[in-house]
């Protein structure tokens, strides 16, 4: 009968749970695509590098997203149960709070496993791809870029004019014009222009065409006639190659965060040290909050304390709890000495709770005909 209840508890929970963390992620994702939409935008990107950006994104909600939503799901559920009597008749039978309590626990014991498989695998991977895709997006060439008839100044030393665009990257009757170098002067001239990414660069391919270059002392000129020429057209603010970037902590493995000699200076070492600890520590606050909604729901539930009271001060406990573990990360980043609190936060909770679960049991196992009560 135990197996068929925990089975029952077990997928109402994970029902409440799925369509609770789909708001959650969606709220995120509105919130999020208002900046992702302003880059794409911007740079003429496709609505397929939009959705990119969201999936590799949403590793890093996740950290946010699952914690909230298996609280709200267990009381949720817990709240409806005891409202169809379910629970009465559960504990009429002979089931005390710590046998009720064994699906929830289990289902966040199973959370925490997949939060620790998001923080060393999941979220690496995705934000790389993440910043990866973000590099590309950026350096692509904008919408303006392209329109036809108009002068366009790359920067103050390169000016393309197109004559008619063909497609989205493939233009007619290019010319280009650069005065990079003050002693002589670089004309293109092609009748078809091919705009793409090399090496996450941002080039043009030149076919059919003429290449002079100006000497401003001697006042010479050279042609070169050309079948190809790939132009770099990239801007001042692009002349930072990827292997140039300084990674986001995000990207980093846990095992490199840790790893001193990987730091510029020592201030980044102490966020990144603190963020490998938040990499480890923070999935138990699934098992904590968890935990705790169960404890403060079943703490002496004969007595005469109405549910909305125990609803709201499990809500409660449960943002005291984020709180002071989003204080105890910004300690360690000033005081990384200190980096078991990251750990005790989420853990003492628990194991309070745990203990209260287990004086419910033994204390209210002959008073469940009261529980009737409660709505009243």
């Amino acid at each position: 009968m135990n197996n068929q209840l925990n089975k029952y508890f077990f997928s109402n929970i994970m029902g409440i749970w799925l369509i609770i963390l789909s708001c959650l992620m969606a709220v995120i994702w509105l919130n999020q695509s208002l900046r992702i939409l302003d880059v794409v935008i911007t740079q003429g990107a496709s609505f397929a590098d939009f959705l990119r950006f969201s999936f590799l994104a949403a590793p890093l909600w996740l950290f946010v997203t699952v914690p909230l939503s298996a609280f709200i799901a267990i009381l949720w559920t817990l709240h409806r149960f005891l409202s169809d009597r379910e629970i009465v008749v559960m504990q009429a039978v002979g089931l005390s709070p710590l046998q009720l309590s064994v699906a929830p626990v289990l289902f966040s014991i199973l959370l925490s496993a997949f939060l620790f498989f998001n923080s060393l695998i999941l979220l690496p991977l995705g934000f790389s791809g993440f910043k990866t895709v973000q590099d590309e997006v950026r350096n692509t060439i904008p919408k303006l870029l392209l329109q036809d008839n108009v002068f366009i100044d790359i920067d103050q030393n390169l000016t393309i004019f197109i004559g008619e665009k063909h497609s989205r990257n493939s233009v007619g009757n290019v010319f280009i014009q650069d005065t990079q170098n003050k002693k002589k002067h670089v004309t293109y001239t092609a009748e078809i222009g091919e705009f793409t990414t090399l090496e996450n660069q941002p080039v043009v391919i030149l076919k059919n065409g003429q290449r002079t270059e100006t000497s401003v002392e001697a006042e010479k000129s050279t042609i070169i006639s050309f079948d190809s020429y790939t132009l770099n057209i990239i801007r001042d603010t692009q002349k930072q190659s990827p292997s140039e970037r300084v990674k986001d902590a995000n990207e980093e493995s846990v095992s490199n965060l840790f790893n001193r000699n990987l730091a510029a200076n020592d201030l980044f070492w102490r966020q990144r040290f603190a963020e490998a600890h938040y990499r480890l520590s923070s999935p138990l606050l699934v098992i904590s909050l968890s935990i705790t909604a169960i404890a403060l729901f079943f703490y002496r539930l004969s007595k005469q304390v109405s549910l909305a009271k125990r609803l709201t001060l499990a809500s409660l406990f449960g943002l005291a709890i984020q709180i002071l573990y989003v204080m105890s990360k910004s300690l360690v980043i000033n005081y990384p000495f200190l980096w078991p609190a990251m750990y005790l936060v989420p853990i003492i909770p628990a194991i309070i709770g745990f203990v209260s679960i287990i004086s419910s049991s033994q204390k209210d196992k002959l008073l469940s005909f009261q529980l009737a009560e409660l709505h009243e």
